[in-house]
């Protein structure tokens, strides 16, 4: 196998609940790992927990809650600077099994996102979220449910929510970071949209797995916030043109306000209309986002 230096970045936001188990794993990884934990401003006792219990991990606290993304975007630049040649993205309430690197880089062709399979925290089935999105809308479906599940091999996909990827360097390079388009939610399907443009692949690998906990997470975004995110996704989509886009989020509207009708949530109307402004005032940023992610290059790393 050739040589590798894998960083592992975890953001952390009062994370005691799952910081043994997420560490711990990465510390036994059967495939040598560099943690980095980018600590947003915790409250709770995360920082001094990592300090006291993982003194060999890299800790870069921050002072302030940067948010998911641009917190991935400290580690990463870190990751970069210090000769990384993958870069594990891992969430707080995730973390791996002991041999799940060492299968992921058997399938490693230097260019494509990895990712085994996500389990929940029990570990007694594949996680809803992953099955539905990676799994069920795979191109490669019918071939995976005809394979031994035990069976290590890779299967196409679209979408894999960023609980756990592994990136190789050419990616971070060439596509950059998270868009500060997008705080919390929302900016994996940003990225990928982006990954997908400049001709890069997504794959889940069967037989290895990591495991997240979602049970504390609820099951639903804001009605709000989940409205005006779909906005800006579709805003800064760069494989549609600029008018698709529009199209595509006057399509969405059309649905929001059909199911309002629907289902009498007047409320959500207004929501969208308050999410069609907001956008309006970002309309500057986002034309410069989707200029600056048309072209390759470590945006929003360097």
């Amino acid at each position: 196998m050739k040589e590798v230096k894998i960083y592992a970045v975890v953001v952390t936001y009062n994370a005691m609940p799952w910081l043994e188990r997420c560490m711990g794993s990465l510390r036994d990884s059967s495939t040598p790992v560099i943690p980095i934990v980018v600590d947003n401003g915790s409250t709770d006792d995360t920082a001094a927990f990592i300090r006291t219990h993982f003194p060999d991990v890299v800790l870069l606290p921050q002072s302030a809650n940067l948010g998911f993304g641009q917190g991935n975007n400290v580690g990463l630049r870190y990751a970069l600077q210090h000769e990384a040649t993958h870069v594990l993205l891992l969430n707080q309430d995730a973390w791996i099994s002991p041999n799940m690197l060492e299968m992921l880089l058997t399938l490693d062709d230097g260019r494509s996102l990895l990712s085994p399979i996500h389990l929940t925290g029990e570990g007694d089935a594949v996680d809803a979220n992953f099955l539905r999105n990676a799994i069920q809308r795979s191109e490669e479906y019918e071939r995976y449910q005809n394979a031994p599940q035990d069976t290590i091999a890779r299967y196409s996909t679209y979408e894999i929510n960023a609980a756990c990827w592994l990136l190789p360097r050419v990616i971070l390079e060439q596509v950059g970071g998270f868009s500060p388009l997008f705080f919390h939610y929302a900016e994996d399907t940003d990225y990928l949209q982006r990954l997908h443009y400049h001709g890069y692949k997504v794959y889940f690998v069967s037989g290895t797995y990591c495991y997240h906990d979602r049970a504390h997470v609820a099951p639903k975004l804001p009605t709000k916030q989940s409205i005006y995110q779909n906005l800006v996704l579709r805003a800064v989509d760069i494989n549609y043109s600029p008018f698709r886009c529009w199209l595509h989020e006057l399509r969405y509207g059309l649905a929001v306000r059909h199911t309002a009708y629907r289902t009498g949530r007047w409320l959500d109307i207004r929501y969208y209309y308050q999410a069609r402004m907001a956008l309006c005032r970002k309309t500057s940023a986002i034309r410069a986002n989707r200029r600056m992610i048309q072209t390759t290059g470590p945006h929003w790393l360097i």
